[in-house]
């Protein structure tokens, strides 16, 4: 969508450089530079969603992850919500690495349902391959689990198509105090208590 919104952006901005080259000064090229800045205003921002979207599933990759850890937080109390999807390699192997891709964006269509309902507060990103990562304010661990289990439960029942394997998902999640020094260790943490319940299954 801020895609959109920032191609859309850039024909109401050469009007608006038309119309003060018009009705302002017919000498100094106004429209010329005015084009030239929303060009590059446009290029600019298309590069940052490329650097910092997967471009996959169209959630925060990795690049964001590290720019949103750098960022300054009033609160000090996280979850970190590891997911990953089951059988994963299975799914590749049987179905070929286009029905893999497609499980992954349907994954991640349940994600993003699921950060909507829990509100805008909880980032998302794919970490790497069948994983997604999630941060989520400290008083909704288990309740930011119990929305992901149910959206994907609700995104596979509107699944089409002549390929009707399960798609499972086993989620960790292990407590951050938002300081960037100790975001590694709980993401190791909730990846031990995810593979506890991947085992478990």
């Amino acid at each position: 969508m801020k895609t959109y919104l920032v191609v859309a952006s850039y024909v109401p901005c050469c009007i608006v450089a038309a119309a003060l080259q018009v009705f302002y000064s017919l000498n100094t090229p106004i429209f010329c530079f005015g084009c030239t800045l929303i060009i590059l205003f446009v290029y600019l921002n298309l590069q940052s969603q490329l650097i910092s979207t997967d471009s996959l599933t169209s959630l925060n990759n990795r690049n964001q992850l590290e720019v949103f850890l750098q960022q300054q937080r009033e609160q000090k109390s996280y979850y970190v919500v590891m997911v990953d999807v089951d059988h994963f390699k299975q799914i590749n192997d049987t179905y070929g690495h286009i029905e893999g891709d497609n499980a992954l964006v349907l994954v991640s269509s349940a994600l993003k349902k699921a950060c909507d309902r829990l509100g805008k507060s909880v980032f998302l990103c794919r970490y790497g391959g069948d994983e997604f990562l999630l941060v989520v304010p400290t008083d909704m661990p288990g309740y930011a689990v119990r929305e992901i289990q149910e959206c994907l439960r609700e995104e596979l029942s509107t699944r089409q198509g002549p390929q009707y394997y399960a798609i499972e998902v086993s989620i960790g999640y292990a407590g951050w105090n938002g300081r960037v020094s100790s975001f590694k260790d709980s993401v190791v943490n909730a990846d031990q208590m995810m593979y506890v319940e991947k085992r478990s299954a």
